[in-house]
């Protein structure tokens, strides 16, 4: 489930909106989402509903509401123990992993992208994190009053994770590219002089100096008329420079930094080049409509021999119908779609070169790890010992050699995404489509995995494209990443080179 606050305060499965009730009903959600995994008392509610004069049925009304929510919330997930809210006495919890909560997922991807060094990978993450914005925390719920109270230093992170992700740009030498951003955001915010500084480089490294000069006197005055504040020494200093046309303001010099080193401990492949110019899969305008909805509108991307694609977005964003779509399990609506150099259309050659883990895969517990791919690998048409032989060597390759002979009944929920994994490997794909890989897994699994694909990747020169929902591990192993929001791609961002 996808839990969203920053904006209309909205809870999704997959493509449907739940119905989360009334304005105060969904306040009340939005105070427990607000603290996820902790108790939020009965009286604290109530205090934050009615702020001056509860009525006498304030805690009664409260009981309903989270009881309407706690039905709404067992409706929509349809089996799945990913949220609840449990009561403790007279204080409510909202169970659920945080990271399904947009404002929760906001702060990890920020505090991901402040840990990178790699500016192009810390640019990504931050326009991810930014993206999860669609306005105001709780603009239809909270009152300024309250709002003031819940979500204090929301905006102040927001904007100083736009400042941090404006410096890499300019580090990237994408002057040109944010130069028209960045006097929109001086415009909204005149007195936050880091916006005025960052303005002021672009304007220079794109050659309008007179510009660059006018904005710090606008700002200058505008301090001093209304504030009576001097501007920053940074500002100063700028402008300084800018009349001294100090050569330490030109534009940096492009740099490619090395890709990220992955331990290959259980690796026995011949290296190979990871990426080449080679193009492993071609979309064009590819779109699928259920009805009067489009669940993916116009997509288009190529991914290259050994590249890792992470394919990221919310619940109902269109990840899954896009990888159904290039499995061939689903009929696209229009556009095209190839798989080394394959045409879509000829579904039987396209399924021979790419494996699948789908993102509630089953598995047979009553069969061993070694029958289960020995299986898969007799359905490739290959000969029995030789299919048993491959599924040894998967197994060993994916941290499972110890295991094989164990019923999949006895694995945990990582060891079963790794034979997962070793499954997708059984025909000696091209392509291998993961979707959601981690989902499920704590953060050291949720690493160990990305890890693991990451490695074939680099190891196998073998195409992978995964989806998420969200998470910073992700965007640390691919290449590149596509965003996708209500089935359009909203971004994309070459990772690593």
């Amino acid at each position: 489930m996808d839990f969203r606050l920053l904006g209309a305060v909205e809870a999704w499965e997959q493509r449907l909106q739940l119905d989360l009730g009334p304005r105060k009903q969904r306040f009340a959600f939005a105070v427990l989402a607000l603290h996820p995994n902790q108790l939020v008392s009965v009286e604290r509610l109530v205090d934050l509903t009615w702020p001056s004069q509860p009525p006498r049925t304030a805690q009664h009304a409260i009981h309903v509401r989270v009881s309407r929510l706690r039905r709404a919330i067992a409706d929509g997930r349809g089996g799945q123990d990913d949220a609840n809210i449990i009561t403790r006495g007279s204080a409510y919890m909202l169970k659920v992993n945080p990271l399904s909560i947009d404002v929760h997922r906001f702060r990890a991807v920020v505090t991901g992208a402040r840990q990178e060094i790699d500016d192009s990978v810390k640019v990504s993450l931050l326009r991810h994190a930014l993206s999860m914005w669609h306005g105001p925390p709780l603009a239809d719920v909270a009152t300024p009053d309250a709002a003031a109270v819940l979500c204090q230093g929301l905006e102040a992170a927001r904007l100083a994770a736009l400042e941090e992700c404006l410096d890499a740009e300019l580090r990237l030498g994408r002057h040109a590219a944010v130069v028209d951003e960045l006097t929109d955001l001086v415009a909204q915010h005149p007195h936050r002089q880091r916006f005025q500084a960052q303005l002021m480089l672009a304007l220079y490294r794109c050659g309008r100096v007179t510009d660059a000069l006018d904005a710090y006197r606008a700002a200058r005055i505008r301090l001093a008329d209304e504030q009576a504040l001097e501007p920053e020494s940074r500002l100063s200093e700028l402008q300084h420079a800018i009349l001294c046309a100090d050569p330490a303001l030109e534009g940096p010099l492009v740099r490619h930094p090395p890709r990220t080193q992955l331990p290959h401990e259980i690796w026995s492949f011949a290296r190979t080049d990871p990426l080449s110019d080679e193009v492993a899969v071609d979309v064009r305008d590819l779109s699928k409509r259920y009805g009067t909805s489009w669940a993916v509108d116009g997509i288009s991307f190529t991914a290259r021999k050994g590249e890792v694609l992470g394919l990221l977005g919310p619940y109902g964003a269109g990840k899954t119908t896009t990888l159904r779509m290039l499995s061939t399990v689903v009929t696209p609506t229009r556009g095209e779609i190839s798989v080394a150099g394959v045409p879509g259309t000829r579904h039987n050659e396209i399924r021979k070169l790419i494996g699948v883990l789908p993102q509630n895969a089953g598995h047979p517990g009553h069969q061993t790890g070694l029958e289960f791919l020995t299986y898969h690998g007799r359905l490739f048409g290959l000969p029995r010992s030789e299919a048993r032989e491959r599924a040894v060597r998967l197994l060993g390759q994916v941290g499972l050699g110890n295991c094989g002979g164990a019923r999949i009944a006895t694995y945990s929920r990582g060891m079963r995404q790794r034979l997962g994994i070793a499954r997708a490997l059984v025909n000696d794909p091209a392509v291998v489509l993961l979707d959601e890989p981690a989902t499920g897994l704590d953060p050291s699994g949720q690493r160990d995995i990305l890890t693991l694909v990451r490695t074939i990747a680099e190891a196998r020169g073998i195409t992978m494209l995964l989806s998420a929902h969200a998470a910073p591990e992700v965007e640390r192993i691919c290449t590149g990443v596509l965003i996708l929001e209500r089935g359009k791609l909203a971004s994309g961002q070459v990772m690593t080179t």
